[in-house]
């Protein structure tokens, strides 16, 4: 009985290798002639190819931030904890439309999703080259919102829904050196902008802003400033030259509203995703107002904090100066020259570097004071250096007002 066991194993070995032999013979498995069809197909139609297969997306714990602080096992474990990130790669055919422009087929495409208690919360898109050096960024937050278009009363026709994709969020393109030359940022609704920047030898040299303005066509991005950089020979940053190419006036909804915030608080937990500030100076000097071929001159010190700027006509004369007094990286006092005006803001900090107290004079009389005590802020309003009005402010919010006799 052993000795039958012994011979039909024996067959089946024999048998099962002549069927390899036979299928090397005839071509039947060739792992390196069928990766090189499949190559060649891939370049035929790269939908279709067999080959488009990726690695599997690795999961982290992350935090607010998305930042891959440890590698988990599984999605599952990684979507335990709070914040989860996902890093997967992707094809060009699954980018979002307004990524496309921007690709480029030597790029390679990673995306990660950032999750808070199991729920995706941001999606971030990178391009990076053939030499590993990130060339796009991008985080967007795309909402749809309906837009009602009314018919015409004499028409038969019914009014129409339109659907409107409003972005969030920005754009970020790199150079090979690693220097941002465009940057995309997108608001609430439809409002946009755009920064063009120049370098020379990897030193930034230009800087210029451009707003979207809707047309016929749909829409096209208009140059409003450009500031140039002046260096000294230590290549330290000296001085900006800003010049305008259209009018601007402040406004609450426009970008160029330069001012503090009105709170003490606000100026040092700043929340604004995207901050659509020019540069900051107490409200207390006023709105801006500038033409059409102004320019303002920044002048700045050795560590690039600004010490003087200046805003000229567009016939080169001074309309106002402001001038700004620092200790370490804070501003301890701001003056502006407006004709024979000057206004002059002064801040006061505590210990771990919060704006505690705010002192606005006009001509060296005080007309206005603010100071932080504990969850609230005292807002006092003065007339011939006798205190008239006194508001308390609560988080933001006012919760008592006084006239002081």
């Amino acid at each position: 009985m052993n000795r039958k066991i012994i011979i039909i194993v024996f067959l089946v070995l024999i048998l099962s290798a002549g069927i390899i032999a036979l299928t090397q013979e005839l071509d039947i498995f060739t792992p390196e002639t069928d990766y090189e069809n499949s190559l060649d197909d891939e370049d035929e139609n790269d939908d279709n190819s067999l080959f488009r297969v990726k690695e599997p997306a690795r999961w982290f714990r992350s935090n607010a931030g998305g930042l891959a602080i440890e590698e988990t096992e599984s999605r599952l474990r990684a979507l335990r904890n709070e914040y989860a990130l996902a890093i997967d790669s992707a094809y060009p055919d699954e980018l979002p439309e307004y990524l496309l422009p921007f690709y480029d087929d030597e790029y390679s495409i990673e995306v990660r999703m950032l999750y808070r208690r199991s729920e995706q919360i941001r999606t971030q898109w990178l391009f990076r080259d053939d030499n590993e050096k990130t060339r796009l960024i991008a985080v967007i937050q795309e909402t749809e919102s309906e837009k009602i278009i009314k018919a015409e009363e004499d028409s038969d026709e019914e009014d129409t829904i339109e659907i409107i994709v409003n972005k969030k969020g920005f754009i970020e393109i790199f150079d090979e050196g690693n220097n941002i030359v465009n940057e995309y940022r997108y608001y609430e609704g439809t409002r946009s902008d755009r920064i063009d920047n120049e370098y020379n030898e990897g030193v930034l040299i230009s800087s210029s802003v451009l707003i979207w303005e809707e047309n016929d066509d749909g829409g096209v991005f208009v140059k409003l400033f450009t500031d140039f950089y002046r260096y000294n020979r230590s290549h330290s940053l000296r001085n900006i030259e800003r010049i305008f190419y259209s009018d601007m006036i402040a406004s609450e909804e426009d970008l160029v509203r330069i001012a503090f915030p009105r709170n003490i608080r606000d100026a040092v937990n700043d929340g604004i995703f995207i901050s659509e500030r020019l540069n900051l100076y107490p409200e207390f000097f006023g709105d801006v107002f500038i033409k059409n071929n102004s320019k303002m001159i920044f002048e700045t010190d050795d560590r690039g904090r600004i010490q003087k700027q200046t805003l000229y006509d567009e016939d080169d004369e001074v309309i106002w100066v402001i001038r700004n007094t620092w200790s370490n990286n804070r501003i301890t006092t701001t003056t502006k020259t407006d004709g024979d005006i000057v206004y002059t803001a002064e801040f006061r900090y505590n210990s771990a570097g919060d704006r505690v107290s705010e002192r606005n004079l006009k001509n060296g009389v005080l007309e206005r004071s603010v100071r932080a005590e504990g969850n609230f802020e005292i807002e006092e309003l003065y007339m011939n250096n006798i205190i008239v009005l006194r508001a308390v402010w609560e988080e933001g919010v006012k919760i008592s007002e006084t006239r002081v006799r």
